[in-house]
């Protein structure tokens, strides 16, 4: 579980690096990628693990697993879509 957070960690460090300086709708793109692919299930898994330990039961941490993931990945896709269909407006010429 610690190379887990480790890991979670490192992507939410690079999310943050690689987002630094962009506009807002590649922000947007990044964010969404790194919610979905990385963030979402080592955040879920971790919480999971973490909750079935302290009740003592392992399906209430799974069950805990399932619901984070698909919340995370419901967020993920939103900050998704709203990355590929924000328009960018145009500054005065």
């Amino acid at each position: 579980m610690p190379a887990a957070i480790i890991v979670l960690v490192l992507a939410i460090i690079s999310a943050i690096f690689l987002s630094r300086g962009k506009t807002n709708k590649r922000k947007f793109l990044i964010w969404g990628i790194a919610t979905i692919i990385i963030i979402a299930p080592l955040l879920s898994w971790v919480a999971g693990i973490l909750f079935g330990i302290s009740v003592g039961d392992g399906f209430a941490g799974m069950t805990i697993m399932i619901y984070g993931f698909v919340f995370l990945e419901v967020v993920g896709f939103s900050i998704l879509y709203f990355g590929i269909f924000n328009r960018e407006k145009l500054k005065d010429m």
